[in-house]
């Protein structure tokens, strides 16, 4: 859906390796590290003073520490890198909230599916897979499965939803935390090849 603008990228910025060759003349920076948003702020820190505001400290701030869980290190996700972007935007900008503040509501907003229709909670998180002539969605639920499985008209608007784009199917990963704040995550497959079920 976004091809056309691809001859208008000329930098790639990401946390993960990239699926595919980049045009040439683009640049690509790509770095193992909790947030993307750690990249950015590095990048942004290196540049000209000024473009760093409290608005883009604020943004950069909140986005590091829900990815990587409030830099908690039992969550496996954070780097030095990540912590030292978040000490560097603290520093410059004391006035931020804190951690566990930014951390609890982003988290809150992020999990809150209330008012979203099935096919909204599927474009929320949604990453897409191909090999040329297989393309695969996968949807990061922000509720349990049984939860997710009680939607009402769900298979209607799993064959809707993948129809629409074209996906031949769908994987819907739903995320939700026990009282102890442990992740839970579980997978439900949805397409009408049965090949792709099994």
């Amino acid at each position: 859906a976004d091809a056309a603008l691809e001859e208008a990228v000329v930098e790639v910025i990401d946390h993960r390796p990239l699926e595919r060759e980049r045009a040439a003349g683009c640049q690509v920076t790509v770095a193992p590290v909790g947030s993307c948003a750690t990249l950015v702020t590095e990048r942004i820190a290196q540049g000209p003073p000024g473009v760093l505001d409290r608005l883009t400290a604020t943004l950069l701030h909140g986005t590091i520490l829900l990815d990587c869980i409030n830099l908690s290190p039992a969550a496996g996700k954070v780097t030095p890198r990540d912590v030292a972007c978040v000490a560097l935007l603290e520093a410059k900008f004391p006035e931020l909230p804190a951690r566990d503040e930014v951390f609890e509501a982003l988290q809150a907003a992020k999990f809150d599916v209330s008012g979203l229709t099935t096919q909204q909670m599927l474009r929320k998180d949604l990453k897409v897979l191909s090999d040329g002539d297989l393309v695969l969605a996968i949807s990061g639920i922000f509720m349990t499965l049984e939860a997710f499985l009680r939607q009402p008209n769900l298979l209607q608007d799993l064959e809707a939803f993948c129809q629409a784009r074209g996906y031949a199917g769908l994987v819907a990963m739903t995320i939700s935390y026990s009282q102890q704040k442990e992740p839970s995550r579980q997978l439900a497959v949805y397409s009408q090849q049965e090949s792709l079920r099994s």
